[in-house]
């Protein structure tokens, strides 16, 4: 009876020492897997945090048709300007850019030029860049 009992012991010991390897390498996984997340969503909201622009118009004196846009770099970093999106009214224009080169580093103010002949009233601009981030701007055409 001594002998099967310690066996019996023996096997349990053994068998929860290979359960809890199990889990300890599921839970090593896991912990793993959220860490690179957190990382990862800390870069990004690192790189959005050093990037910032502002439409710096007037928004009661707008020209039209063309309508000019300017656009300055208030962040840490530089941006491209190659591959922005402008929707006025929630459609999509085609733009140029009045500046030379690509660079568009901080505290440079750069000048869309967008044809477009707007109605009276009150209009919506939004600028966005290549990476999703966005600025929008109300304003008045007389």
């Amino acid at each position: 009876m001594g002998l099967s009992t310690s066996a019996t012991h023996i096997i349990f010991f053994i068998a929860s020492v290979v359960i809890a390897g199990g889990f300890i390498g599921v839970a090593v996984s896991v912990m793993l897997n959220i860490s690179s997340g957190i990382q990862d969503r800390g870069d990004l909201i690192s790189h959005q945090l050093s990037e910032n622009f502002s439409i710096i118009n007037d928004p009661e004196r707008m020209s039209n048709n063309p309508l000019y846009l300017y656009l300055k770099n208030t962040g840490k970093i530089a941006l491209s300007y190659q591959h922005l999106s402008v929707l006025i009214d929630g459609v999509s224009y085609h733009y140029s850019v009045l500046e030379n080169g690509t660079a568009w580093n901080p505290g440079i103010t750069i000048t869309l030029k967008i044809s477009v002949n707007l109605e009276s009233g009150t209009h919506v601009v939004k600028v966005v860049l290549e990476d999703g981030f966005s600025k929008s701007f109300t304003f008045e055409v007389s």
